[in-house]
């Protein structure tokens, strides 16, 4: 009986090894290096990084604040009619849109696939982070799990970085300000500091901002402890609000790092930028 348990145990075990092995086998099998991209891979690129413009400038002069399918930004006469149809350079276009809600921030997603489906052809995914990933996915569509081919300089995704992490330095200066002041050396909760209008902006507002989710801490002094407080700020849809989580406390020192959408902490390193 011990036996057959082992030999079931070791069976199951090499099985889920096996599993493992084979799709990370498949996503390095799938991935194609893009110094051998053909032509068509590089026009349908290129056809991404014009989707991508149309996008952002149809969101700030005829969206309201939102993306728009293929033809709303044909319409506003941003992309030419050969995309808006769907078809272009041996490829299929799709863009799908999602309107802003109160906690979320709007946005697309692209899907370039190629029409003919062919041994080491390329499917291109893209959103408003502007990552453009790709694999050679047998004819199917790619997706936001697939390899970064060209990363965004600037985009959206970063955008709310860069804000979460200038609200978190507001916040710790408004803490120490709160602190020395009507905090009698005890630090504040978020709707303190915002009556005592030290702290008006960014997560004191609320705690869902720029893509972020906030979540605070104030701790007050005891006879033996100092009187501490954090901030935590995680992405609120991981890989497209945002890639990064922060935190900072008293010490002032912001740290922060990729934690797959999980909350950083004070062992994480110091970010800069």
């Amino acid at each position: 009986m011990k036996f057959c348990r082992l030999f079931a145990t070791t069976v199951l075990a090499v099985s889920l090894f096996v599993s493992v092995n084979s799709q990370t086998r498949e996503q390095a099998d799938n991935f194609v290096e893009p110094w051998t991209m053909t032509a068509n891979e590089h026009l349908a690129l290129n056809a991404l990084r014009t989707l991508h413009s149309a996008e952002m400038t149809y969101r700030n002069a005829f969206g309201n604040g939102n993306y728009g399918n293929l033809a709303a930004l044909q319409q506003a006469d941003l992309i030419d009619a050969m995309i808006a149809g769907g078809q272009r350079y041996g490829y299929r276009f799709v863009v799908t849109t999602r309107a802003a809600t109160a906690t979320m921030q709007p946005g697309y997603d692209v899907y370039a696939t190629p029409s003919i489906p062919r041994p080491r052809a390329l499917s291109f995914y893209m959103n408003e982070s502007c990552d453009i990933r790709g694999a050679d996915r047998r004819g199917r569509d790619a997706t936001i799990s697939d390899r970064v081919i060209e990363p965004c300089g600037t985009s959206i995704r970063s955008e709310n970085e860069n804000m979460a992490m200038l609200s978190m330095r507001t916040i710790h200066s408004g803490q120490m300000t709160y602190q020395a002041t009507y905090g009698a050396g005890q630090y504040g909760t978020p709707t303190q500091l915002y009556n005592a209008n030290i702290v008006q902006t960014g997560f004191i507002l609320s705690y869902i901002w720029r893509g972020y989710v906030a979540e605070f801490t104030a701790t007050p002094s005891t006879t033996t402890d100092p009187a501490r407080f954090t901030v935590r700020i995680t992405p609120h849809t991981y890989g497209r609000s945002g890639v990064r989580s922060f935190y900072i406390d008293e010490t002032g020192v912001l740290r922060g790092a990729d934690k797959n959408g999980l909350p950083a902490g004070p062992t994480d390193p110091p970010v800069n930028n």
